[in-house]
């Protein structure tokens, strides 16, 4: 060389001129050729934590950092994936857990109602209407009907209709109500029991289908009361108590026939004794 502009910067140094002295690379930037060119920064994804260097370093597998990274905790794990500490190789989220930021942060299981059924997820999934699902659920199949509405696993479920019910979360079917109770509202969970002395028929769906039973009298839908002493009533139903006819008696109550009396004997209309007779 016959100039002292022949004397031009190493790799890993910068300068402004070539003859003049250089200047190392800082941390987080490399040069790799020789020249008098500025250092660059690390791309993202990579670091470099020396000076004068040449090449930036790749982060660990599944992780990330940001331009200009000068240390190997600046790789932080990617979003899906978890690590116990910065700069370590991150794992992905099993299925059932997600982790929707980068960082060193555990995976955080799918909450209740939601499933997922990838590794290195970010977000669960939301199950069908009206079902639901256990938390950490890794499978559509985990959404299942909620109480008050049937259907197939992993699919949307419609709700028990009026007078039917389904007390349990699961794909059954759901159940007519029983004999002396009733449900007048859709997606029911229970029957509602009818009002004293009153019965229904199966699958009821009005508290008015409680009718009166045999030896009580009152209006459809409420408590009914017995029929008194020397009354009957011998229908379901709403109607009257009557009063015993004459040469027949009747000494309890919520009675639904009357007794004769003995023979060769009378009463009056209503007896309540048999010694009316």
């Amino acid at each position: 060389s016959d100039e002292i502009t022949d004397c031009i910067c190493n790799i890993g140094y910068e300068g402004s001129v070539d003859g003049a002295a250089c200047v190392a690379c800082a941390l987080g930037t490399a040069k790799g050729v020789n020249g008098s060119g500025a250092c660059l920064q690390c791309a993202a994804g990579t670091y470099l934590n020396v000076t004068a260097g040449s090449a930036c370093v790749t982060c660990p597998l599944f992780t990330d950092s940001g331009v200009g990274s000068d240390a190997i905790t600046d790789c932080i794990c990617d979003v899906g994936y978890e690590a116990g500490s910065d700069g370590a190789t991150c794992r992905a989220c099993g299925v059932g857990s997600y982790k929707p930021v980068n960082g060193s942060g555990f995976c955080t299981a799918c909450a209740g109602g939601t499933y997922l059924n990838a590794t290195a997820g970010s977000v669960c999934v939301t199950c069908p209407a009206n079902t639901v699902s256990l938390t950490g659920s890794d499978d559509l199949a985990d959404c299942i009907c909620a109480i008050g509405y049937a259907g197939s696993d992993g699919a949307a479920c419609s709700a028990c209709d009026v007078g039917t019910y389904k007390a349990v979360n699961g794909s059954g079917e759901c159940v007519d109500c029983a004999a002396g109770a009733y449900l007048n509202v859709t997606a029911g969970s229970a029957c509602v029991g009818c009002p004293a002395s009153t019965h229904s028929p199966a699958k009821s769906d009005e508290i008015t289908d409680c009718i009166c039973n045999i030896g009580y009298a009152g209006s459809d839908g409420k408590a009914c009361t017995a029929c008194a002493e020397g009354t009957f009533k011998q229908v379901n139903g709403s109607g009257t108590c009557s009063n015993c006819a004459a040469g027949t008696y009747l000494n309890r109550t919520d009675g639904s026939v009357c007794l004769d009396c003995p023979a060769n004997t009378y009463s009056l209309t209503g007896s309540d004794e048999i010694t009316d007779c």
